[in-house]
């Protein structure tokens, strides 16, 4: 009895389907997806990541900054009575430390990344 042997592919490189969703991934247009495409590809895609995490950071701080301006404003107002206030001092306290955190954390990372580079 003799068994059969699979076919070998010959071919070593992988063309890709017409319309593929893999295309995006052909950086140089020749139909196939090489080792080197994929690295580049998922290096930006990384970039891009952190890139996008940065920007939520930097938003997140410049909004507790103002959270914080605005509501000293409002607490200077004349429409809310001293008593309220007075009720109000420890939360008032818990929220510019909560801020203060979010902004001290945001400038402390940015300080050590730009020296780790």
């Amino acid at each position: 009895m003799t068994t059969k042997k699979p076919a070998k592919n010959k071919s070593k490189n992988k063309s890709l389907q017409q319309g593929s969703i893999y295309d995006k991934y052909d950086v140089d247009g020749d139909g196939v997806v090489t080792d080197e495409e994929l690295a580049a590809i998922k290096a930006i895609t990384e970039t891009e990541a952190a890139e996008e995490k940065a920007d939520a950071q930097r938003h997140m701080a410049w909004i507790s900054l103002l959270a914080m301006l605005v509501f000293t404003c409002m607490v200077f107002m004349p429409i809310f009575p001293d008593s309220r206030i007075k009720a109000l001092a420890d939360l008032f306290g818990l929220f510019y430390i909560g801020m203060a955190g979010v902004v001290g954390a945001y400038m402390g990372m940015t300080a050590y990344m730009s020296a780790k580079k």
